[in-house]
């Protein structure tokens, strides 16, 4: 007698990308295994000149809602706007953990608290080379270097190979901060092998390579020295490495510092309170 055979689909590994591919923001992807989905970064993307009343994009949630208790956990890579700031949008959506770095959570507990949201309980902190184990998921956490401090790459180990996500880097040999990118682990992983890289791409169609971020210092030190005035420098909240750089040479000439607008002094208070909890 001839019994049918049930058409039974292996389980295969998922990757949606939710945003920021061919765009520069609103960097958001899933990752999915049968009824486990895990969601790396969640980041807005500033509105262009002509979209009149439009603060911030944030990425379509659809995906994340039609997945609903299958979602486990938000990864984060670093602090960056483009990476976070779409975190209070996303927690309401899903009840598991978020994984950051002690600066990228500092960064995102001032939004919670602008948005009305207690989930303090569910922000994780991990360092470079914790693992952390979600369903069929092990994610390493691997330190890279990029314009502001604490970023790591994601190694992510899943029932079919290694999948890597970079989030974004540059490969700066002197960091200000010490902390070098660990092109060892990176190097480890190669020679054993992996499934698929998904790497920052930006500006990779330019020639050459990004310097380091001692190289505004000769031009800052230039500045200092020439002007007699008041100094007026104009910069992105999350660039913590460019503000310690002209407190150092502020201390060094005998200048005062005042930093102004809302987001400039949360940044300062996030970096300190990063600094501290490390």
């Amino acid at each position: 007698m001839n019994q049918s055979v049930p058409d039974v689909s292996p389980a295969t590994l998922e990757v949606v990308p939710l945003g920021g591919v061919g765009e520069f923001g609103m960097n958001m992807m899933a990752v999915s295994w049968e009824d486990t989905t895990i969601l790396i970064d969640a980041g807005v993307m500033f509105p262009e000149p002509d979209q009149l009343g439009v603060d911030l994009i944030i990425p379509d949630m659809t995906y994340v809602e039609a997945r609903g208790d299958k979602v486990k956990a938000l990864v984060l890579t670093h602090g960056h706007e483009d990476h976070i700031g779409a975190v209070p949008h996303v927690l309401p959506l899903f009840d598991g953990p978020v994984y950051g770095t002690a600066m990228t959570l500092a960064l995102i507990e001032p939004k919670l608290q602008e948005h009305e949201i207690d989930a303090k309980d569910r922000l994780k902190r991990v360092k470079p080379r914790d693992r952390v184990t979600i369903g069929p998921f092990t994610i390493e956490f691997v330190r890279v270097t990029h314009s502001m401090p604490d970023c790591v790459a994601l190694v992510i180990t899943t029932p079919v190979g290694v999948m890597i996500h970079t989030g974004d880097f540059k490969i700066d040999q002197t960091p200000i901060d010490g902390e070098h990118f660990d092109l060892h682990r990176f190097a480890e992983l190669g020679a054993q092998g992996v499934l698929v890289l998904f790497a920052d791409s930006t500006n990779i169609d330019r020639r050459g390579f990004t310097g380091p971020e001692i190289e505004v210092i000769d031009a800052f030190e230039e500045l200092f020295t020439s002007t007699q005035g008041k100094l007026v420098v104009a910069t992105f909240s999350s660039s913590i490495y460019r503000m310690q750089v002209l407190i150092d040479l502020a201390v060094q000439f005998d200048r005062k510092v005042a930093f102004v607008g809302r987001s400039i002094v949360a940044g300062r208070a996030a970096g300190g309170a990063a600094a501290h909890r490390r």
